[in-house]
């Protein structure tokens, strides 16, 4: 009996490191007015549930805010030490975008965890790697960092406000072909996932919807009425979704190889963009 308790155990502990992966700007709402103040919180987790993430604010490598053709630095408002959240005065009509990233961290898995994350992630062509060069049963050796996103909508949404399209400068960035916010409940959106500026494809890409009216659970728990489409890029880095009523976050990760082994054998880079449907 313990045995098998212990088997299990593990088995748990492997599936939530290979699921706990997501990372994104949560604001208090998609659908703002101008003048109000949106708290952004960065939250961590799985199934697109999570806690808040605490990180230190000397990692921050961006933590931008897109409205009208402008930029500012949202880091200058956090609270010293901490990333957690930042209030975001929207002043404008117009779509507002946010984009954040951090510094590389290191993470080591066993080898069994590090293929089961691999296979979760859709990433085949590390699977590949890793055996081609003996790699197959050592500990995993990984930096990773975040390149997130999310989309806030005041007032009406017009032709020439092209916000949503932008490339902020990150190095793994999910770009809506459209607006989500032009687009009604039901009707396709493309999205570009670059990498380095340049199409990503065969990458595996989550479309994440929780429904209207839908609360945060406990952290790492599914929320009631979630649901998840998986899809890969295009040659051109494109996939597409139907949207779906309610908060979405589209995600993925993405591996390479590093070119300096010293400390990591791996580099992954964590995508999300957040947006909201009604």
């Amino acid at each position: 009996m313990k045995k098998t308790y212990l088997t299990i155990s593990l088995f748990v502990l492997i599936t939530v490191l290979a699921n706990a992966h997501e990372f994104w700007l949560q604001p208090d709402t998609f659908f703002a007015k101008p003048g109000q103040v949106v708290p952004i919180q960065v939250l961590v987790g799985e199934y697109f549930n999570g806690e808040r993430s605490e990180g230190k604010k000397h990692r921050i490598v961006e933590y931008s805010h897109w409205v009208s053709g402008t930029k500012s630095d949202l880091s200058l408002d956090l609270r010293e030490g901490h990333y957690g959240v930042v209030p975001l005065k929207i002043a404008k009509l117009g779509t507002h975008l946010i984009a954040f990233a951090n510094t590389n961290k290191q993470l080591s898995m066993r080898a069994d965890s590090f293929l089961l994350y691999l296979q979760e992630e859709g990433l085949d062509h590390i699977i590949r790697l890793r055996q081609e060069r003996g790699l197959a049963q050592t500990r995993s050796r990984e930096s990773y960092r975040r390149c997130v996103k999310t989309l806030i909508q005041a007032g009406g949404v017009t032709a020439s406000d092209q916000t949503h399209r932008l490339d902020t400068g990150m190095p793994l960035e999910i770009i809506p072909v459209q607006n989500p916010y032009a687009v009604a409940v039901g009707a396709p959106v493309d999205f570009q996932v670059l990498f380095e500026h340049k199409p990503l494809r065969n990458a595996l890409i989550r479309y994440w919807n929780r429904p209207a009216g839908s609360t945060q659970t406990t952290p790492d728990t599914k929320p009631a009425g979630l649901s998840e489409v998986q899809l890969r890029t295009n040659a051109d880095g494109l996939v597409r979704f139907r949207l779906k009523k309610g908060q979405n976050m589209v995600s993925l990760v993405h591996m390479v190889p590093t070119t300096d082994t010293s400390e990591a054998d791996w580099q992954s880079f964590w995508g999300s963009l957040t947006f909201g449907c009604r």
